[in-house]
Parts: C-alpha cells; structure tokens; sequence
C-alpha cells in the first residue's frame, strides 16, 4: 500500500523535487514538424541523452507548422517506458486510461476519439475491440501492446491537416520508426538486456532488445528492431461493476445476525462485492523492419513491416459478498451509514458465501505493412504514392468456476444433498467502508473457507471471444509550386485516398451436449410437448450440480428441475475429495481455498477434461457478434504559403464513407442452442444488414506569426470528425440474468436484471475547433507558451436507459429490469487551456513542466445533475520533470497527475427503485524516475522505476464514499545494461 506521505499531492511534488537525481530516461518533445515533412526528418541528428533530445526538440517545435506534441527516443531503438502509453502521458493536454497497472487508452484533451497512424498511415495494435474479464466489459483502442523501444519517436498531433488522414476528434497518435539511410556509420547495432520485476510478484522477468542497421551502399539500407519482455502483474481490485442488480429503497435489515426480517432501511446496496487478488503473465515477441532506397537524386522508394505477438494468461482468485441478492440481511444492531445513506460498518447474513476463480488465455497478433514511393521530378512538381495493409487477430478463451462456502443442494433424483455439509447453511460477514472495503467472515464461515470438505466446486463454464480486423488503403499526393506564387513561396497540394477497413468480432460459449444425460432430444425443438413449446435443446452452459434436467419444467414428467430431478452434472467434488484442484489464497486479508487457476491455461481442455464422457463445442453468440465493412474515399486540395514573418496552411478534405454493419437481434419466438436463454445462446436471431452512406466536408487551417525572433503566435481551425465505437455499432441485444436467492416463488430460479444493446444507426462524433497559442523562446533551451482550445461537438453518441420486460424463469414468466442503449444525443463542447515551461541550466539540471485545464459539458445526465462532463475528461492535469546530467551521469524524475473524471452513468433496479448513478475516476499520480551512468562511450548501465509509490487506480459511485472500483498500484523496477555500436 502507498505510504500516508505519497498520498499528498504536495508531499508528491516535494517528492519530485527532492529526488530529481533519480529521473526517468525519456525524450520528451514539446512537437514535432508538420506531418508533410518526412518521419525520418525528426531523427537526421541522431542525439544520446535526455538533454540533447530535448534541445533537438526545441527546435523542432520552434520550426513546425502545426500543433503538436512528440516524444523521440534518446538512442536507436531505446525508449523510456515499455509501454508507450506510460510516455504518452508526460505530454500537454495527453491523459491515459490505466488497466491492471497498464497504461491502455490514450486521452488527447479528454477525448478518447482518436486515430493511431503509423508513419502518417494506417495502424493496427491488435487490441482494438476485445473484451474483458468475465463480466465481458467491451475495450477498444488500447497503446498498451505497442512496443515502444520499436519507435523512433511518436507525435501527438493536436491541429489536423487536410493532406493528414481525417478521423480524430481529439487528436492523432503517429507513431514513427527509423529509417535505415538516416544512420551515419554504415553499420549501426544496439543492444539492450534488462530485467524487471514488481513490487508483488517477486520475479524477476527479461527485457531484451536489438537493432541492427546496415548500408549496403550509401543509397540502399536495411534496418531491423527485435524485442522480447516478459511480465508479471500482481493487484488487488474491487470488482462487480459488470452486476447490474443493485437496490436502494426499504432494504430488510435484522435484530442480530440472522434472517429474520424486523425493519428496512434505505441504503445503496451492490448486488454483490467482489475482492480479487488478479495475477498477469504478459509475453511479447515484436519487430520492425525497414528497407530504405534512394533509386535517384528524383525517386526514393520505402517499406516498413511492423509485427507484435503479445500474450496474455490473467488468473483471478475472488470472494463474493452479497448485498442485494441471497436474502441478504443488514443487521440493524451497530449498522452505520452516512446522510447519503452509503453504509459505512455493519454486519450482513445472506444465504450463501462463494469464492470464483477466473483464468484467460488471450493472444493478440498484429502486422503492420507499408510501401511508400517518393517522386521529386522537377522543380515544380514533385509526388507521393503511398500502400498501406493492416492485419489483426486477437483471440482469447476463458474459464470460471464457482466455489462454495456455505451448503449448496445439487440435484440426486430424490431431494437433493448438500456434498459440502460440514458448512454452515448461511453466511455472515462485516463490512468496514474504505477505497477498498474490509471485509470481514464469522468466525465459522471464516473456518469453513479454509476446510477442505466445506468448499464445493459449484459452478464450472468457460466462453470465448476473437477479433480480426483488415485494413487496406493507397493514397496519392501531387504537389505542384505554381510562377504566380513564388513571391510567398506557394505549394499547392492535392491527393485521393481509398481504404477500405473489415472488422469481425465474436463472442461464444463452450456448450456441453446433455442429450445422454435424460433431456428431451434436439428434435423436439419447435414442438409442443404435453402443452409447452419446446425452445430448447439438450446443451448447457453452466455446469452446476443444482441444475437438473429441463424437461423437469413440464409437470407431465413428474419431477422439479430445482427438486427431485435427476443429477445431471456429476461429479459432484469438494477440496476434500478432489484436493489437486485446491489452492489456498488470501484475499484481501480473508484466507480461503480455491480452485487452482493455473489449472486452467487452457480454459477449453480444462472444462472438457473435467467431464471428459461429456463433448463440448464452441456456439458463436449472435447477439455478441458482429461484422462492420468501412469503405473510405477522400480528396483533399491544400495551399501552403508564407515567408519569414509567417506561414499559413489552408484547404478542405471531403470524406465520403459508406458502413456496411452486420448484426443480430432477438425474434419474437427465440429457439435456443442450450436449455434457456442465460444457459446457451440464441439459434435462430433475427439477422439484420444496415447500410449507411455519409460525406463530411473538412475545411482546415494552420497560421503560424514570427512576432519577434523569441515570439509566435499559432491559430488553428477546423472541422473534424471521429469514427463511431466498434461494440456501439454492432451489438445486438445482451441480457444478463441473475440466479435469486430470496425465499419465495422465485427461489432458485434465473431472473432478468439489466441488459445492453447497440445501435448500428449511430453518426460519428462531428466537432468544430479552433486553437491558439503563444510561445517564448529564450536562452539556448528555454520556452514558455501558453495557448487555448475551444470544441464545439455537434452531437455525442449518449447511454439510454428504460425498462425492459425479459423472458426468463420466474413465476410470472418475465422480469422488468433496466435495458442501456446508445443513441445520437445532444451536442457539447470542451475547452480549456494549456501552459508549458522548460529550461536547461548550464550545470546540468534542467526540467519540464506542463499543466492542462479541460472544461467539457456533454448530453449526459443522472439523477443528481444534468449535463454532465464529457466522459474522461480530467479539469485539470500537470507534469513535471527533473533532470541532471553530466559527464557519465544521467538522472530524471518525473511526475503526472490528473484530476478526477466523470466516467460514465450506472443505472440500475425497477419501478420506484430505478437509478441512474455516476461513476467516478478519483485524482491519479505517478511518479516514476531513472538513473543510468555510461561506463563506456557504447556501454550505459540503467536502473528504471515506475510509479514509485504504488498509487492505487479508485473510483467511485456518485458519493466520494461509495467504493466502484479499485486497482492497487505496483512499483516496477528494472536494471539493464546497453550496447551500442555505431550511430
């Protein structure tokens, strides 16, 4: 845990100050040229160290044309952070989104509505549409599999440019790789070899690297980059945001620790808590290659490969507190709540105590392929042919089993039996608020988590999802200096692009055939038996002991499906009788044993090895799954003018794009592949093609004033647009179901709570913005700007929320619960300002400061507020560095902070008991540092760590005391060695 000091943000800054003799190795650039210029340009003097990179990127900004942010490594093939998110976030007005103490998606003002190019054109990481965890929360567009020691340098690119791709709303992430005529010597090798470890997992993991470059003749080159990192991530994290059953009003509360209701009371109650202990192995294989040739003094010719292997096993030990579900009782005697009514401390007894473990094997590959051809073919008239191939395909399959504390009845064909005996029938535990809450069992529930015969492996089920993506595009520029514009030295440019971009993504089930097991056979779907409509089939999904056979619903067959069915799914084991699956953990302070997820690497052999007479296949689920085709056509006419008292860049883009979106929804007499609609999938969806074409007409501007020889002034104008989200277009309509715990007619049976669906009718984000900025240079390596940004979005794409009425097992046959949709809402806007500071002192030191104020309102709304923040936007968020270096030495320390942010609306519950909450992100710092001493001219010894002082990731529920999520932050550290042979 972060210490009491670290948690200040002035003991942070006093932190940051004090310790500037350990600072991170990042070459941060305050901008970079315009993106006509070539990426090589950025590297033709190749700097080593901290401050030379800065004082190159100084002059970079000082001579650009456009507003922009860049980062350049210190070295070839060196970067500061592994992941390239991390080095992202030291810019102006740049925010990142973290995962598992990962920096993921990338903030340009607050806005995630971004494009990543790759040398100015198309790019794939490979994560941009998966799924995570088992409550299947959709992510998109994450940095973090991008390996940046790859990288020459990476450009955040604030104030488009018509000759630039269009599709950013904040900004654009182009990331630049070297080429192989850009190096002096003409042979070039470094090598890097590091080892890393976290403050939690205690093993130390390899970092290795190598780039080798080679001019076969001062006109044709070859470069190579290769890396391999392994690491392991351990947290903690509060979870449950995926359960959508949460209540408010007229909760039962107790008279001591029972379940025998005396009174209500109101009080924000999750349906259930969970505390996880998440362990992270990630494996990344990448590389880059580049093919360099100067055919003549006229025609040059490129190509560049970009491939990344990234995997990930995530394993997940969680125990599970029920507070809206299982009957679950406050006890009236010591509850405490605060005037918003969040409990603070108090006892609860519910029907049941459970621990989950959770194991998912992902893999995410992706390559990156581009030819460019250069053409210089007179004075006047010069042209650019560029082809560019993107390939994804991430693939992932899960496992999740269920383990009981408390007694659980499986079925035997007569009333049942509880094979867990020796566990107590109810489940009690205290609870004491916090950023993560303790939670605390009785101490006989506490001694049967620990007791092999008390803990029954419940519930077994595993699934799956995969994405591939496929981009094509050519792009040709023609750039003609006309006799009538040499007086302000004119460039008219113009250029046609075609891409053309497939997605597909899927998401399925591992259903188990139960045909052998006594249930109705497939055939008899579609028909009436005994009075009632056949629907299903003999599949199932959740492999659970209590779950009988469904031909038991039809009273004809004289059994109760929840009763006196035969069993269906047997073996029935305990830790007791089948102890190698057994692990013991402790979670958040509560021991208990497991099942063992590293058992279950391979989730899908692990299921079918467990009931190895039973055959399980993988079922597509239609509703999950879709297919979207963009096609793009686009044209562009720029001017570009000025001399040494200005520049201007004028023109207009026009987009035309044409969606082509498959998906699927429910029918209005859905069949099932499995027995009902939480245990399978949908057989037969209603399959649905949406067709939409749309043309945006983008005028841009960029003017550039020489005040004085220190002084500019920059303005920049434009009409922007942004792609829709990916899950947002293509999802059908998703119902989550809950199993009831509560006594009465409904006990024991799946019912309705919330739901989720897209909307394949959504426009893009459409903004207009306008930017400016002043700068002062002073000294040989000093600046202080200030500038302003205004957005004025035409329409945001908003959550709907309304009751919905789902089939499923209750008595009355359907359930009303709360259904989110997307929809073209209202308009908003953002605007804001940011300040920049830097200086390098003669003895060594020097540092960098930036500070970003954001102001956003959007359409959305809760039930405390009305327009509400745009999603993600931080008020305010600074950086500071600094640095030290002299002779051998080097040193940096640097500091990011963000403010807290509006994360989006939770809604939940029914009839007068339905809400709709904020979500939260609280403030976030970090503090990362370097040192590193060259021992040789060519060999350089460094020692890395981030976030120093373990900042846990929270964020909360309308109320600043009610907890929704946390994440504990690592410390990570790494000592490596380099080599470096050649510039």
């Amino acid at each position: 845990m972060t210490t009491k000091c670290y948690r200040s943000r002035t003991a942070l800054l006093c932190a940051a100050s004090a310790m500037v003799l350990l600072s991170a190795s990042q070459a941060l650039a305050q901008a970079a040229p315009a993106q006509k210029e070539e990426p090589s340009q950025v590297d033709e003097v190749v700097v080593t160290g901290f401050r030379a990179s800065l004082a190159n990127a100084l002059n970079l900004k000082k001579n650009s044309d456009q507003i922009i942010e860049s980062i350049t490594a210190e070295d070839m093939g060196k970067f500061p952070d592994q992941n390239i998110a991390e080095s992202l976030q030291r810019l102006p007005g740049v925010q990142i989104d973290r995962e598992n103490g990962q920096g993921t998606k990338v903030r340009i003002r607050g806005l995630d509505q971004n494009i990543t190019l790759l040398n100015g054109d198309t790019f794939l990481s490979g994560l941009e549409a998966f799924r995570l965890g088992e409550g299947n929360l959709k992510q998109t567009n994450s940095l973090e599999g991008i390996p940046s020691n790859l990288l020459a340098g990476v450009d955040v690119i604030k104030s488009p440019q018509v000759d630039q791709l269009a599709g950013a709303l904040g900004g654009t992430v182009n990331l630049k790789t070297r080429r192989a005529l850009d190096m002096k010597n003409d042979l070039t090798v470094a090598l890097d070899v590091a080892g890393n470890q976290g403050s939690t997992d205690g093993k130390l993991k390899p970092n290795l690297s190598a780039v080798i470059g080679y001019k076969i003749t001062p006109n044709f080159g070859l470069l190579g980059s290769v890396t391999y990192d392994e690491s392991w991530i351990n947290t903690e994290v509060l979870s449950g945001e995926n359960r959508g059953g949460w209540a408010y009003l007229n909760r039962p509360t107790a008279t001591g620790n029972n379940q025998v209701q005396t009174g209500t009371t109101n009080i924000w109650s999750p349906e259930y808590r969970y505390s996880n202990n998440r362990h992270q192995e990630r494996k990344r294989t990448a590389f880059s290659l580049n093919a360099d040739w100067k055919v003549s003094d006229t025609l040059s010719l490129t190509a560049d490969w970009f491939h990344s292997d990234l995997k990930i096993f995530t394993g997940e030990h969680s125990l599970k507190w029920a507070y809206a579900n299982e009957n679950a009782m406050y006890n009236s005697q010591g509850l405490v709540k605060s005037s918003n009514d969040v409990l603070q401390s108090g006892t609860v007894t519910a029907n049941s105590s459970e621990g989950d473990t959770f194991a998912k094997n992902a893999r995410a590959k992706t390559d990156n392929v581009q030819f460019a051809l250069d053409w210089a073919g007179t004075e006047r008239l010069s042209g650019k042919v560029r082809a560019a191939w993107s390939k994804t395909d991430y693939k992932s399959t899960s496992g999740q089993v269920d383990t009981r504390y408390t007694q659980y009845t499986v079925r035997d064909g007569i009333a049942g039996f509880a094979p867990n005996s020796t566990a107590p029938a109810t489940a009690t535990y205290s609870f004491t608020n916090g950023a993560y809450p303790m939670f605390t069992p009785a101490a006989n529930l506490a001694t049967a988590m620990t007791t092999p015969s008390s803990v029954f492996f419940k519930s077994h089920w595993a699934f799956g999802d995969k994405s591939k993506l496929d981009n094509k595009a050519i792009t040709g520029d023609l750039s003609w200096r006309p006799e009538f514009g040499e007086g302000a030295n004119m460039v008219l440019t113009g250029g046609l692009r075609y891409s053309e971009n497939k997605v597909t993504s899927d998401y399925g089930r591992y259903l188990a055939d139960l045909s052998a097991k006594g249930e109705l056979p497939a055939s008899a779907q579609g028909t009436t038996d005994h009075g009632v409509f056949v629907d299903w089939t003999p599949l199932g999904y959740f492999m659970d002991g209590a779950i009988g056979l469904k031909k038991c619903d039809i009273a004809f067959y004289g059994c109760s499906r929840f009763g006196d069915s035969p069993a269906v799914i047997t073996p029935y084991q305990t830790a007791a009788t089948a102890p190698s699956r057994a692990v013991t953990d402790n979670v958040h302070g509560v021991n208990a044993i497991f099942q063992d997820y590293g058992q279950m690497k391979n989730p899908a052999n692990w299921i079918q090895a467990l009931y190895p007479s039973t055959k399980f296949a993988f079922y597509r689920d239609p509703i999950e799954s879709f297919k979207i085709k963009d096609q793009t056509t686009s044209g562009y006419v720029m001017a570009d003018l000025g001399d040494d008292g200005y520049h201007i860049n004028a023109g207009v883009r026009v987009v035309h794009t044409k969606l082509t979106i498959d998906s699927s929804n429910t029918p209005v007499t859905p069949l099932w592949w499995g027995t009902d609609s939480w245990n399978g999938i949908l057989k037969n969806p209603d399959n649905a093609r949406t067709v939409r074409e749309y043309t945006d007409v983008l005028p841009q501007l960029n003017a550039v004033f020489n005040i004085t020889d220190q002084d500019k002034v920059r303005a920049s104008g434009a009409r922007v647009v942004a792609a829709q989200n990916l899950f947002d277009l293509g999802q059908g309509a998703s119902y989550n179901f809950t199993r009831s715990s509560t006594p009465g007619p409904n006990f024991d049976k799946f019912l309705y709570t919330n739901g989720s669906g897209g909307n394949p009718d959504l426009d893009p984000f459409r903004a207009s913005q306008f930017d400016l900025a002043w700068e002062h240079y002073f000294g040989g390596q000093g600046l202080v700007s200030v500038g302003v940004f205004y957005k004025s979005v035409d329409s945001f794409i908003v959550p709907e929320t309304f009751p919905v009425t789902v089939k499923d097992q209750s008595v009355a046959g359907a359930t009303t619960g709360t259904f989110t949709s997307v929809v073209n809402g209202e308009g908003g806007e953002i605007k804001g300002l940011e300040a920049q500071a830097q200086y390098a002192f003669e003895n060594g030191f020097g540092f960098t400061a930036n500070y970003t104020y954001s102001d956003s309102k959007s359409p959305e709304f809760s039930d405390f507020s009305d327009d509400l923040p745009i999603p993600g936007v931080s008020k305010h968020a600074f950086n500071l560095q600094g640095y030290f270096e002299r002779g051998p030495f080097q040193a940096r320390m640097s500091y990011a902070w963000r403010d807290k942010s509006y994360l989006g609306g939770f809604s939940f519950g029914s009839g007068a008991d339905t809400h709709k909450l904020e979500i939260r992100n609280e403030a976030y710092g970090q503090l990362d540092g370097q040192i590193a001493y060259d021992v040789t001219e060519d060999l350089k010894v460094t020692l890395e760590g981030s976030n120093l002082t373990k900042e846990d990731n929270k964020a909360y529920l309308q109320f600043s005391d009610l907890p929704f999520r946390f994440v504990s932050g690592d410390r990570r550290v790494s000592l490596g060695l380099r080599y470096r042979f050649g510039r």
